[in-house]
C-alpha cells in the first residue's frame, strides 16, 4: 500500500512540474511579445516604460537577436 501511494505521488509531481514549466513558457513570450509591441513606434535607445502583471519596468528599447526593437532593462 505505502508503495503504491508513493508511486501514484511521484506520478503525479512529475506532471505537475511539466505543467508548471509550460505555463512558464506560455507567459514568457507574451512578456516578451508586450516589450516588442511597446518599442513598435520607438527608436532605438529611446526609454519607454510598460506594465505587466502589476509592475511597472522602465528600460530602453533595443534590437533583439531578431533585429526588432524590444524592451530592455537597464544594467543595476
Amino acid at each position: 500500500m505505502k508503495t503504491t501511494m508513493l508511486k501514484i505521488l511521484t506520478a503525479s509531481l512529475i506532471c505537475f512540474s511539466g505543467v508548471t514549466f509550460t505555463h512558464a513558457a506560455d507567459t514568457s513570450k507574451a512578456e516578451m511579445q508586450k516589450q516588442i509591441r511597446v518599442c513598435a513606434k520607438k527608436q532605438q535607445g529611446e526609454w519607454v516604460s510598460y506594465n505587466h502583471n502589476g509592475v511597472t519596468f522602465n528600460g530602453t528599447c533595443q534590437p533583439n537577436e531578431n533585429g526588432k526593437l524590444q524592451f530592455k532593462a537597464p544594467a543595476p
